[in-house]
């Protein structure tokens, strides 16, 4: 099967020698972190001490440890008393904080977002008169600003699913794989390139309202596999076809097409997602051989069959439960506002939306959508089942790319799956689901992608907000510089 991955950016260029003689002057002395000098020391060895290492494997976390990076990979990580650190070192002190891994995101709409737009004239995804989300937004310079935004929050990769306008994710994809495009500050862009949905007959289909224009509705088991086929002459990366009739509103894909994308894809070495949200449809992708699915099923509590299904058939689970949270007080909150207007943010609670209990008349009481999202998650993760994180993000009001991330996190801690797996499922699982196994985790080997954190995120899942600095390849970006220029572009 073909193995997507990407294999990093390359060091920067060389220190000068006067550069290099005061790094070296300064090798053995304990220096307090700062990104900028992290910046400058790229291409030295590094050796981050004190810090409580979360590996991102599951296990145990490391207390007071050290790593060391050499040309962008962790070449050893232990407790302080068993790491020898090199000689021509360049310690950086990290006393009090707490590293893990990258995030890596499965389950996103790229380019539709514009942060602080809020023209009433047009319609977003979800159908509220915000105007945030659509395809008039649609551009290079969109798609490059969302994937910045993941990057600050740590995210390090995101898969879009379905939505591609003119092959233009799939453009920027296959510059940054062919290292044309080298820029640490943006996440790792992975595509479906267009998506698969039920014909309509001329009518409106069921893909979501702001791509369904590109999206391609099958007629036949025979149209779907030339679609598969063409969309693999593209090399994209993964498969996505909905299964959803929108509330009866719109057509159920037959039986015979979604198992002709699913044969189709699979002989094309490609692995296939499918939008569900109901049980049934859940059950009908699994038995089918489907690979993963984009949404929990949120009509009801699932049952034993569908654990099963899931298990013996590997399927994995995108998380995308944060957009059903109830409270708003996220909205406040500092991190936040380091890359969302406060115009925005309070048009955001002024729509109250997030899933609030409207029969309750409570909107931060959980609704039953979300509530039954909480009890699945939960069953599937004791299950075994794979949980992979997934936002949907800028599918709809409120999902801001990078931010949303972290709040799946949340979501999936809040369904009382224990911390330690749901990062995890946030680093490792989800990493090795997009074929990044060079970076799923914190031990010697992996590269050196990291998020330094100023608080424990095993007190709280919420800590993972409160971000210090971001590392790829041993390299801190600028998240100052990019806080300044995400607040100059007007999204």
């Amino acid at each position: 099967m073909r193995r997507n991955c990407f294999y990093g950016v390359e060091p920067e260029a060389a220190l000068g020698v006067g550069a290099l003689a005061a790094v070296f002057l300064c090798a053995a002395v304990l220096m307090e972190f700062t990104p900028r000098l992290a910046l400058a020391q790229s291409a030295q060895v590094l050796a981050f001490v004190g810090e409580r290492v979360i590996p991102g494997d599951g296990s145990a976390p490391i207390e007071n440890a050290t790593f060391v990076v050499r040309a962008g990979q962790i070449t050893q990580v232990g407790s302080k008393s068993s790491v020898k650190v090199p000689k021509d070192a360049v310690q950086v002190d990290l006393a009090g904080k707490t590293v893990i891994p990258m995030l890596e995101e499965l389950h996103v709409h790229i380019g539709y977002m514009k942060n602080g737009a809020t023209n009433p004239n047009v319609k977003d995804g979800m159908g509220v008169l915000g105007g945030h989300v659509s395809k008039d937004y649609y551009t290079r310079e969109n798609i490059l600003d969302e994937l910045r935004r993941f990057r600050y929050y740590g995210v390090g990769a995101v898969q879009s699913l379905g939505t591609d306008r003119n092959d233009l994710e799939l453009e920027i994809r296959n510059e940054q794989q062919s290292g044309r495009l080298k820029d640490d500050t943006l996440a790792l862009l992975f595509t479906a390139g267009d998506g698969i949905v039920a014909y309509n007959n001329g009518n409106e289909n069921g893909g979501p309202s702001f791509a369904r224009d590109v999206v391609h509705e099958a007629r036949t088991p025979e149209d779907a596999r030339a679609f598969v086929r063409q969309e693999a002459a593209k090399k994209v990366d993964v498969i996505k076809f909905w299964l959803d009739d929108r509330y009866h509103t719109k057509p159920l894909m037959a039986p015979a097409i979604y198992q002709a994308i699913i044969d189709e894809a699979h002989k094309q070495h490609l692995r296939v997602i499918a939008h569900v949200v109901d049980l049934a449809a859940a059950k009908a992708a699994a038995r089918a051989g489907v690979d993963g699915l984009a949404h929990p099923p949120h009509d009801t509590v699932v049952d034993d069959e569908f654990l099963q299904l899931m298990k013996q058939n590997d399927v994995f689970q995108c998380s995308t439960m944060s957009s059903a949270m109830p409270d708003r007080a996220w909205l406040d909150e500092p991190e936040l506002a380091e890359t969302v207007p406060v115009a925005y943010r309070d048009y955001m609670k002024a729509m109250r939306t997030g899933g609030g209990n409207t029969q309750s008349g409570d909107p931060n009481a959980p609704s039953r959508t979300y509530s039954v999202m909480l009890i699945n998650e939960k069953k599937e993760s004791d299950a075994g089942i794979r949980i992979v994180i997934s936002g949907d993000t800028a599918g709809g009001e409120g999902r801001f790319p990078g931010y949303t991330e972290h709040r799946e996190l949340q979501a999936l801690a809040e369904a009382g799956i224990p911390p330690l797996q749901v990062i995890r499922d946030g680093t490792q699982v989800s990493a090795d689901a997009l074929g990044l196994r060079d970076m799923d985790s914190l031990a010697a080997g992996k590269r050196a992608d990291f998020i330094v954190l100023n608080a424990n995120p095993l007190d709280d899942l919420k800590n993972t907000r409160k971000i210090s600095a971001v590392y790829v390849e041993g390299r801190a970006i600028d998240r100052g510089a990019m806080r300044d220029s995400i607040g100059k572009s007007g999204h």
